[in-house]
């Protein structure tokens, strides 16, 4: 048990050095508040976006079936609840379009079954207004994916069923109607969206908590460089002894740092960490044992203070940006979101979000697990390499 006095040291150092508690809690506070009412709710949006139905103008020049089952079967009768279609002559189209009685509307050309058919593209003209981006959007879209699909499946149809009388293409109008060529997607009830204050609680958190980690593993390579170590281990103090006191008390500075944190922004600004208490405790506490572990394996490593500091904060900066702490992780590719995770911080800030959008425990385990099993891997490293690096010494 000689590893406790050992932490409680190191949590002594922390405690009575103002200028480390003013960089640990305060300025987190102060920069989530800053950072926080800068931003304001740009990152919520409470209000429904809706798409109200439109009037779509049709022209069909076309004596082919393909152009009957665009009109008819898609967007009269699968998309009826977003469409209303209405046919026109072509120059009353031009003047409804014009004199903005019709937000958008299209022409359907000579020959465009056959042209689909062959593969020689489709014949229709998109009219619309100006500032009617989504009409236009849907329409085209629905256009472009039946140009893609209805062709190939109409192939099939006619290769597997013969020529009917009255239907010398072969199509089978009926089968069209009955595929939807637009999905929807539902977002689960539960889910909430997180607010910029949310946002940043949780990003300057994990960035303040890795600068803990690095103070803390500023402090051990301080001691082996002021061979303040071999003092300790002539004490019989294990190398397993001295790592688990140094995590040990990295671990219990940094959670009573982010208990601060999370408690101070709770109740100065307000700020909803989700429905799950439980989850916030346990998802702090495996980031905690992920962000301890990386340190005391860099503690392990480095030799030279100095060093350590430039690199630590360097690195840290980094790891921050990387892991969303510096811009918000929505304005980042999905594949740089998933890469993040590998990052202490990176996965901690993606798991908080879930948290604060709703999700319950069960549904974080996973992560949980995976800042453990690092933390550990971490640690059992720096306790290799230590061993490995007094028998190069006393070899």
């Amino acid at each position: 048990m000689k590893f406790w006095w050992l932490a409680w040291k190191d949590l002594l150092l922390v405690v009575r050095d103002k200028k480390a508690f003013l960089t640990l809690i305060l300025m987190p506070l102060l920069l989530i508040a800053i950072l926080g009412s800068a931003f304001g709710n740009i990152m919520k949006e409470n209000e429904d976006i809706t798409i109200k139905k439109f009037t779509l103008g049709v022209v069909n020049f076309d004596q082919g079936q393909l152009s009957k089952v665009l009109t008819e079967e898609v967007f009269s009768k699968s998309l009826s609840k977003q469409i209303q279609v209405k046919y026109y002559q072509e120059d009353d189209l031009y003047k409804k379009i014009k004199d903005h009685k019709l937000t958008v509307g299209i022409v359907i050309e000579k020959d465009f079954t056959q042209s689909l058919m062959t593969g020689k593209g489709t014949k229709v003209k998109l009219l619309s207004v100006p500032d009617t981006n989504i009409n236009t959007t849907i329409v085209q879209t629905v256009i472009e994916q039946f140009s893609r699909s209805v062709p190939i499946e109409a192939v099939v149809a006619q290769m597997a069923q013969p020529v009917q009388a009255g239907n010398p293409s072969g199509i089978v109008q009926k089968g069209y109607g009955k595929k939807p060529l637009l999905k929807e997607t539902s977002i689960d009830a539960k889910t909430k969206l997180v607010s910029s204050f949310q946002y940043y609680a949780a990003a300057m958190s994990v960035m303040f908590l890795l600068m803990t980690v690095v103070q803390g593993v500023s402090t051990m390579i301080l001691e082996k460089e002021q061979d303040v170590f071999q003092r300790l281990l002539l004490t019989n103090l294990t190398y397993p002894n001295y790592l688990l006191g140094k995590m040990l008390g990295l671990i219990i500075i940094c959670l009573t740092q982010a208990f601060i944190i999370i408690s101070g922004t709770k109740l100065l600004f307000g700020v909803d960490w989700g429905p799950s208490i439980p989850g916030i405790v346990i998802m702090t506490f495996a980031f905690v044992v992920n962000a301890s572990g990386l340190g005391v394996l860099a503690g392990s490593l480095i030799n030279k203070e100095q060093s350590f500091n430039v690199a630590g904060m360097f690195g840290t900066q980094i790891m921050a940006a990387l892991g969303g702490s510096m811009a918000p992780l929505y304005v980042f590719p999905d594949w740089v979101v998933s890469v993040t995770k590998f990052l202490p911080n990176g996965l901690a800030l993606q798991t908080y979000l879930e948290l604060m959008s709703g999700a319950s425990l069960s549904k974080i385990l996973p992560a949980v697990a995976a800042s453990m099993g690092l933390g550990m891997l971490f640690f059992a490293i720096g306790l290799i390499r230590l061993s490995l690096e007094r028998r190069g010494k006393y070899a």
